[in-house]
């Protein structure tokens, strides 16, 4: 049976123990390869095996339409038994179904609802390799360098990723609303979330609410901030106009995803002013938490 993805209450101390979790971040497809498990015995039924429970099991239960024992957790996995998987070979062809869709995306392990990054920004998330096709267009859309202007061509293609993939994801399906993860400088020309965010708004006929979350002031980018330092630099730097996000279900769209506090900070700050649920969805996952401190 689908369920309606379950949000926890997202707290300082929560996004604080977060960011010491460990994975933070799995490409089922490339580094998670036997999720199935065939009975062991006769009568048994097929096990499910996961990296953690936070994204993918309120993934599994939203899009996965089998009966299960229900997701457990233990010793930092979580598992379940697919009930009657051992007559029916059409359980175990779903959840496969349900596998290959996921798996060509980054599920993110954090505190909200749901979390993923199309991609990696570097090959099988490895600092060593060549950029992948999503963070080179990330890098053209949003160039670094102030003497070069954005790529509206690389920005446009990123929207039409992000599209296929909330088709993909029937999961998503549930967002009311969609916001950009706000600027640290406002006053920045070209804000790359924003314009992902009017895009997909746009294509997915849900309402932007964007406008409504403001910086309050410029803040210190937070890239080359340790773990440590990020939330400090983030509190009390973001208001909201009024109570539009009451009983919404919001979809925060970033392009770049490091070590999720920023997007976790607005989080909890949304279900603050009312949200009942928060989804997230980044361009490309660095391949740690801090691997472009100092770059």
């Amino acid at each position: 049976m689908q369920r309606v993805p379950i949000q926890q209450m997202i707290t300082i101390a929560k996004i604080e123990e977060m960011i010491t979790w460990r994975p933070r971040r799995m490409r089922l497809n490339s580094e998670w390869p036997t999720p199935l498990h065939e009975p062991t015995s006769m009568g048994k039924d097929w096990a499910l095996v996961l990296p953690f429970s936070e994204t993918l099991g309120n993934a599994f239960n939203a899009m996965c339409d089998v009966d299960s024992i229900g997701l457990r957790e233990s010793k930092g996995r979580c598992w379940t038994y697919l009930n009657n998987s051992n007559r029916d070979d059409t359980i175990v062809s779903k959840v496969r179904k349900w596998l290959e869709i996921i798996g060509e995306y980054v599920a993110i392990r954090d505190c909200l609802a749901l979390s993923f990054a199309l991609d990696y920004d570097r090959k099988n998330g490895d600092p060593s390799k060549l950029q992948t096709k999503i963070g080179s267009l990330r890098i053209k859309a949003k160039p670094y360098d102030s003497n070069m202007k954005p790529d509206m061509k690389a920005a446009d293609a990123l929207i039409e990723e992000c599209m296929q993939f909330l088709q993909n994801m029937s999961c998503y399906e549930r967002a009311d609303v969609v916001v950009a993860m706000p600027p640290s400088d406002p006053s920045r020309p070209f804000k790359l979330s924003e314009y992902l965010a009017v895009g997909i708004a746009k294509l997915w006929k849900k309402p932007n609410l964007t406008s409504f979350i403001q910086t309050i002031h410029p803040r210190q980018s937070l890239k080359h901030k340790e773990l440590k330092q990020k939330l400090p630099t983030l509190k009390g730097t973001i208001k909201f106009r009024n109570d539009c996000f009451k009983g919404k279900t919001v979809l925060i769209v970033d392009d770049l995803y490091q070590s999720g506090v920023s997007i976790n900070y607005l989080a909890s700050m949304l279900m603050k002013v009312g949200a009942k649920c928060v989804f997230g969805l980044a361009c490309d996952k660095t391949c740690t938490n801090d691997d472009n401190i100092g770059e």
